[in-house]
């Protein structure tokens, strides 16, 4: 059987559900592997990452694909927005938060850390593979299905699955530079825990990166006030512009991904 979604855009979310052997497209677009439909009706639309796993290998990666392309920082943008401009992402902030990292595994120490970010932030999760470690191939559909089943988003909180489709190591600099020269009037910011504060100038062109970000939105992770100031104060002596804020702290600081995947 063709596969073929109905896709829905409700307050920003997007939603979808199969097109029944009954029904036909009037106004079929297409988008990799995907044949869908944009309509104005809610009836028995589901959120995206629901309706993943009922959907083939091919069509599901196209489905993630196409999400990830409502964002103005994807790629694939302009050309989204030329076959179907309803589905773009249209909340304005002056502000894009990105909350990058491998979440392998997503656990309570991520999700504090998302929690203590201003709730009038605008922020998007995004999963990607660290340029500071083996590339591993992931398999996206489950990583995203995975990720969604455990994080609990914000009113302005949107996971974006761009980076996690590209086999390959993606510095946090190369994209905000891209970012920062497209989007010359858009305040870029981090979120991230103290110990990836503590080892930032590890990541690749540090100081370039460092003086393309407004702020960086960091949680706590077990330091004292002296240990911050020790790191933070270099920091912006380097990129006299950066703001970076100290969010505070939460019951799950001790809390490592690569200590659960040991436990395991």
């Amino acid at each position: 059987m063709v596969e073929r979604l109905f896709i829905y855009l409700d307050k920003e979310v997007l939603k979808a559900r199969r097109v029944e052997p009954y029904e036909k497209l009037t106004k079929p677009l297409v988008w990799k592997d995907l044949e869908f439909e944009y309509t104005t009706s809610p009836l028995l639309m589901i959120n995206w990452p629901i309706i993943l796993p009922e959907l083939s290998p091919k069509i599901a990666r196209s489905l993630l694909d196409l999400v990830g392309a409502r964002y103005q920082f994807s790629p694939y943008y302009k050309q989204l927005q030329e076959i179907c401009p309803e589905l773009i992402f249209k909340k304005e902030f002056d502000e894009w938060v990105f909350y990058g990292g491998t979440f392998n595994p997503w656990h309570k120490g991520h999700q504090a850390c998302l929690n203590l970010l201003p709730e009038d932030k605008l922020c998007f999760i995004l999963p990607d593979r660290s340029p500071l470690k083996e590339l591993k191939e992931l398999e996206p559909v489950s990583t995203i299905i995975e990720l969604v089943s455990k994080i609990k988003f914000g009113k302005n909180h949107y996971i974006a699955p761009t980076f996690l489709l590209d086999f390959q190591k993606n510095p946090t600099v190369t994209w905000i530079e891209k970012l920062h020269h497209d989007f010359p009037n858009k305040k870029l910011s981090l979120l991230m825990g103290f110990d990836s504060l503590k080892n930032i100038m590890k990541w690749v062109r540090p100081e370039e990166l460092l003086n393309m970000i407004d702020t960086i939105y960091v949680s706590s992770r077990l330091e004292d006030d002296e240990e911050r100031e020790a790191v933070a104060e270099p920091l912006r002596m380097m990129a006299s512009k950066l703001n970076i804020v100290f969010l505070g702290r939460h019951e799950f600081e001790g809390l490592s991904s690569t200590d659960i995947r040991a436990s395991k």
